[in-house]
């Protein structure tokens, strides 16, 4: 219990709080009356400064509330930002899928071209095969009617000839064919594609094609009177890359270095004057150096001399000839000084003198001209035997013409057939070997360069298998040197260029650059050969040996 005067202290204490009454009614507070004493002394505390651990405590807690809301924003940018690259990784994955799908297509494209280019192949050696077995069954059946017919009665030569020639023709003799073989390789290779810790594995489509070349010899003999030809070519196993999914096995023969011909000189340009050009064709070049070339778009030939001067024209049109006729051919000119020139548009062979004066007309519907057989004249050239040589794309024909020298007068003619669209031919005066272009068809026939020996024999078959060389597009300007090397203007999807096709080996490309349709060819005693750039008017020079 309290003591009396502590009870007599607490009057002196109420009498300060109803004293200090007045200052609290001024605020919202409640009566003091109605508080208790404790109530009271709280209140005044609060109106006054907080403690140091309140405001050390609410601080705590903003800084708290801060660093969460913060940390909430981090992530929401976070996921956003995730989100966003996911995305982008879909849709480069949706391109990268598109892309694929592209590639596959191509790819399948590009094996279906190689196939079809496989087939093609395979069928023109079947052919050449074909050709040379069907060229010895002939001779074999020759041979058989000759001893059937003269066997009896035959004198000691002839018989000495027949036996010669059976013994020849059944001496043994190789004939191989090796097509290409095809099969399908699935590649083992494999990508991934990784998005942060997912690894999607992803399996890249590839088709795989191997391509097979295996060795080929073609040895036979054939018989032309007393006469054997031997037929030899060899082809060593080859390689090629990979390309677009079809590996075919590269050459491992063929020249060391694939050589390539330079310009030497170049003459002419587009116009009609004395030294101009349009549009040159065919061309040929004299044992003395002489150029004879056909200015197509001026309806003449343009003759120059050793140092390729323009020396003399010859104008067909301006000499009985119609004017509005002007599709001359190709040209030829023998050691008479007898020019030939074909015309596509009168369907004809028009011979002319050394001095430019028509002489004869084979072929064609002119009332001079001489019925020899002829429909479709196109290549012209002049062979060993100074006879005129001429290619007949309608007939299939080649025919030799033996003229007068000075009348241009027929004096024998020889047919031989059996050519597929016959387009130029050319031949070597040194050898007496003889090329002859045959055009393609929409019906399988591929364009080819046939060699002939001099006995009209077909010996070789270029352009139609790439391990030999080039396979021909477009063939047109033709010729053939002394080491039986075939030269041959070809116009391809992509350019225009000339090709060469040794003797022995592969052939590859000897002009590949500033040609546009090239159309003429011809070779130069000093072993530079000629080239008619047709569209651009011109006339160029390549040393080529």
């Amino acid at each position: 219990m309290r003591s009396h005067s502590e009870r007599r202290a607490l009057p002196g204490f109420s009498a300060l709080l109803t004293h200090s009454t007045p200052k609290l009614k001024d605020v919202t507070s409640p009566p003091l009356l109605s508080r208790t004493p404790r109530e009271s002394i709280f209140t005044s505390i609060s109106l006054t400064s907080p403690p140091p651990w309140v405001t050390r405590a609410l601080s705590n807690l903003e800084q708290g509330e801060q660093e969460l809301l913060n940390l909430r924003e981090r992530q929401q940018a976070e996921v956003e930002t995730v989100n966003r690259e996911l995305d982008g990784a879909a849709i480069e994955a949706q391109r990268e899928e598109r892309r694929l799908l592209e590639k596959v297509e191509q790819d399948h494209r590009e094996a279906q071209r190689h196939l079809s280019q496989v087939k093609r192949e395979n069928a023109a050696a079947v052919r050449v095969v074909q050709s040379l077995i069907d060229q010895q069954l002939r001779k074999i059946g020759q041979l058989k009617e000759q001893i059937q017919r003269w066997g009896i009665t035959a004198g000691e030569s002839n018989k000495n000839q027949l036996q010669r020639g059976v013994a020849e023709v059944t001496q043994p003799w190789e004939l191989s064919l090796t097509l290409k073989r095809v099969s399908f390789v699935p590649s083992p290779q494999s990508e991934s594609l990784s998005l942060g810790e997912i690894d999607v594995p992803k399996t890249r489509v590839t088709q795989g094609l191997r391509l097979n070349r295996v060795s080929r010899s073609l040895s036979m003999s054939t018989i032309e009177g007393d006469k054997l030809y031997k037929v030899n070519e060899t082809q060593q196993d080859m390689k090629e890359g990979a390309v677009s999914g079809l590996r075919e096995l590269e050459e491992e023969g063929g020249p060391a270095a694939l050589d390539s011909a330079y310009l030497v000189k170049q003459f002419g340009k587009q116009g009609s004057g004395r030294t101009d050009f349009n549009l040159p064709s065919g061309v040929h070049a004299t044992a003395k150096g002489q150029l004879f070339v056909v200015d197509c778009g001026n309806a003449r030939i343009q003759v120059t001399d050793l140092q390729k001067n323009v020396v003399q024209q010859v104008s067909p049109s301006g000499s009985e000839r119609s004017s509005r006729i002007c599709n001359y051919f190709d040209v030829a000119v023998n050691s008479k000084g007898l020019i030939a020139l074909t015309c596509a548009a009168e369907r004809a062979v028009l011979v002319f003198s050394r001095h430019g004066r028509l002489l004869q007309t084979f072929g064609g519907t002119m009332i001079s001209s001489t019925n020899e057989e002829l429909d479709a004249p196109r290549g012209v050239t002049v062979n060993h035997q100074d006879e005129f040589l001429v290619a007949d794309i309608k007939r299939g024909t080649i025919t030799a013409l033996k003229l007068d020298p000075k009348t241009g007068a027929r004096l024998e003619r020889t047919v031989v057939t059996g050519y597929h669209r016959p387009y130029l031919v050319a031949a070597c005066l040194t050898t007496g070997l003889m090329a002859v272009s045959e055009r393609g068809n929409e019906t399988g026939r591929v364009p080819c360069i046939r060699v002939l020996e001099p006995g009209w024999n077909t010996i070789r078959i270029l352009g139609v298998c790439s391990g030999l060389g080039p396979v021909l597009t477009c063939p047109w300007g033709l010729c053939i040197d002394s080491d039986g090397d075939v030269l041959v203007t070809d116009w391809g999807k992509q350019h225009h260029r000339v090709l060469i096709y040794p003797s022995k080996g592969v052939g590859w490309p000897l002009v590949t650059d500033n040609l546009s349709s090239p159309r003429g060819l011809a070779l130069l005693p000093d072993g530079h050969v000629v080239v008619s750039d047709s569209m651009n008017h011109c006339i160029k020079i390549y040393q080529y040996k």
